[in-house]
């Protein structure tokens, strides 16, 4: 949870983004969660067809960059993965915000497949130059990257946005403007250009957006996938979007076959970052680091738990497959399971 940024629109509570006031996990603990994390994907991905057996690590924060122990724990991944290669295919990648110096990176770098870079415009000069310089070093190492461009609503920051997002296209630098969408304060909703600029981005009328005092909170109507996906509403494929609705109050919602998040600083394990809702319809963690086997236990039952959504909006999970009713779920789902697989360990099969 330490970074070297104090992003002014990051988290706070339970979905702050940073903490530096926190201890770095030690290495024994990290190498411990390595295992259990395999195991509770492959649980996962025996429930699902071969084709879409496909695992992401990410390596998160804080600035997960910065542990003192972090080319270790990359360099114990591709060891710790071997007896799953020919189950499913494994990518492993880092949300860094890319400020770190450039001997660390080259590290680093050989044990990451694809960087998620964040580019903040309230870092220093210094801090700005270091993120080009560590991109196009990430990009000459043939390591595919995309950078997340935080879309801070102050007219200067917001105009270094777009200059930074010029340079990534110039450099053919995989570029997702990303509006702040987490932030409650008032500072960081939109005016009516910016919002007009967002339209040309999602290349949709954002006509649902409400303006008060010349201020749109983008969050209060939709957002975007963080990761760039084209999301498809009522079933239909055949028009994907990239801005679509974000409040699901009462729906059911896949995001326990999809994601699974670990705040390994204390231990809790959630179905996502930023959704964190659990099993009995309240917001919190599905189990501890301390007792994984119950989790564990959880996730081999054949009728997986599903998720009713207590939240007023989405974020990360919104590309999550969802319904409003329980049999458009099941529906949704047949594309995504197996039906009544045996996820049971070996020795607990019967013959």
């Amino acid at each position: 949870m330490k970074c070297n940024l104090d992003c002014t629109y990051c988290g706070t509570g339970l979905y702050a983004g940073h903490d530096n006031s926190t201890r770095h996990p030690p290495l024994a603990e990290c190498l411990k969660t390595i295992d259990f994390m395999f195991e509770y994907a492959d649980i996962y991905m025996r429930a699902k067809p071969q084709s879409i057996r496909y695992v992401i690590l990410n390596v998160y924060g804080g600035e997960a960059l910065h542990h003192p122990d972090i080319v270790e724990i990359l360099s114990v991944l591709r060891e710790r993965y071997q007896p799953y290669r020919d189950k499913w295919h494994l990518t492993i990648t880092t949300t860094t915000n890319a400020i770190i110096v450039p001997t660390r990176l080259d590290r680093i770098i050989p044990f990451i497949d694809e960087f998620t870079v964040s580019y903040h415009t309230e870092n220093t000069p210094k801090q700005k130059q270091q993120f080009r310089d560590n991109l196009l070093k990430i990009k000459s190492a043939g390591r595919r990257q995309k950078c997340i461009v935080m879309m801070h609503s102050e007219p200067e920051k917001f105009e270094d946005a777009q200059l930074i997002i010029k340079w990534l296209n110039e450099n053919n630098i995989k570029c997702l403007p990303k509006q702040i969408d987490h932030a409650i304060d008032k500072e960081f909703n939109y005016d009516r250009q910016q919002v007009v600029w967002f339209e040309g981005l999602y290349k949709k009328s954002l006509d649902k957006v409400v303006m008060r005092d010349n201020k749109a909170d983008l969050a209060d109507t939709g957002r975007a996938c963080c990761g760039g996906r084209s999301l498809c509403e009522n079933q239909n494929r055949q028009d994907p979007q990239t801005f679509v609705s974000n409040k699901f109050p009462g729906w059911y919602c896949s995001v326990n076959h999809f994601f699974l998040y670990v705040k390994q600083v204390n231990g809790e394990v959630y179905v996502n970052k930023d959704c964190k809702m659990n099993y009995d319809g309240t917001v919190g963690p599905i189990g501890n680091l301390h007792d994984i086997e119950s989790i564990l236990v959880q996730a081999r039952n054949k009728d997986k738990p599903v998720i009713r959504c207590a939240k007023e909006r989405c974020f990360c999970g919104l590309c999550a497959p969802k319904a409003e009713n329980s049999d458009t779920y099941q529906t949704i789902m047949r594309k995504y399971e197996i039906p009544n697989t045996d996820v049971l360990p070996k020795s607990q099969r019967s013959n």
